[in-house]
């Protein structure tokens, strides 16, 4: 056990009944023997669900939480489930330290990884500041897996999956990133959450510049019956156990080679104006490697 977060989740009652439709595509049927995982946010919600799921195709996983004690219990229970066991690391996003000791340890013990899927998100009802001074939803949606991509782009061969969500911000207002006016964390949320848009699409332009095969691509993970609808928008929606759209860019021989792209119930959607505008993306990137002061050499 890697000593030193949190599970993702999901939005919006207007697409659950797409979420549905999509929701048993992902079947057993995919081998993932000699493939390795990163799956941050991996003790809760989607993330464990995906971690269990790649498990059972025959992946190696390292599975990554902010709890000792629920990182265990997840490799437990996926053990139980599957007979894999997968490796865990703690570490906590709420400090950019975390994800740099996080991407130090993989390192440390692997070299290398095929896929990276940076999962790990908060819902954060009221305004909490991270270790680093930065608005909580930010950091730890936004800033921490910047730093940790950026510190194992190097080492990943394979898929880069980054999870957004429907509810996306529609504009940007960068005078306002780190929520000092008027909190909102339903608004904090859709910031974020156009950011982890935005920054796949430069990631992917920057992978295909250098000559790159790693792929970047986002994607909205449905509405699905997680803590984190429930804490922060009072719905259900899907079971977790049938929330497979991560499952899907992670593992899927039908997105082989597509990268830059935003997909919604398992299909490439074009994502809000923000991720479609080449200067604001941008921006935003560079804002990213401002707060993170880390840069990525590809």
């Amino acid at each position: 056990m890697k000593t030193g977060a949190m599970a993702g989740g999901a939005l919006r009652s207007l697409h659950s009944a797409a979420s549905r439709s999509v929701a048993a595509r992902a079947t057993p049927d995919t081998t993932l023997e000699g493939r390795k995982y990163l799956v941050t946010g991996a003790t809760d919600g989607i993330g464990r669900h995906t971690a269990r799921q790649l498990a059972l195709r025959g992946a190696t996983v390292l599975l990554h939480g902010r709890s000792q004690a629920r990182v265990e219990q997840t490799i437990a229970e996926i053990a139980k489930d599957t007979g894999v066991e997968c490796q865990g690391y703690v570490h906590d996003f709420k400090a950019l330290a975390g994800a740099r000791a996080l991407a130090d340890d993989v390192l440390r013990d692997h070299g290398s990884v095929d896929c990276l899927l940076n999962n790990a998100g908060v819902y954060l009802p009221s305004k909490e500041v991270s270790d680093d001074g930065f608005e909580m939803t930010w950091a730890v949606n936004v800033l921490a897996p910047f730093v940790l991509t950026q510190a194992l782009v190097g080492a990943v061969s394979w898929r880069i999956v980054n999870v957004a969500s429907l509810s996306a911000a529609h504009s940007v207002d960068f005078g306002n990133l780190n929520q000092e006016r008027g909190y909102d964390g339903h608004n904090a949320y859709s910031l974020s959450k156009i950011a982890n848009i935005c920054f796949s699409n430069c990631l992917a332009d920057r992978l295909a510049k250098a000559g790159s095969p790693v792929t970047s691509n986002s994607l909205d993970p449905g509405t699905v019956d997680t803590k984190m609808l429930r804490a922060g928008w009072s719905m259900g929606g899907i079971p977790v156990s049938t929330a497979n759209n991560q499952l899907h860019l992670c593992t899927s021989p039908g997105v082989e080679g597509v990268s830059g792209a935003y997909y919604v119930s398992q299909r490439m959607t074009s994502p809000p104006p923000p991720a479609t505008d080449r200067d604001t993306r941008e921006q935003l990137w560079a804002t990213m490697e401002e707060h993170t002061g880390v840069k990525f050499s590809l």
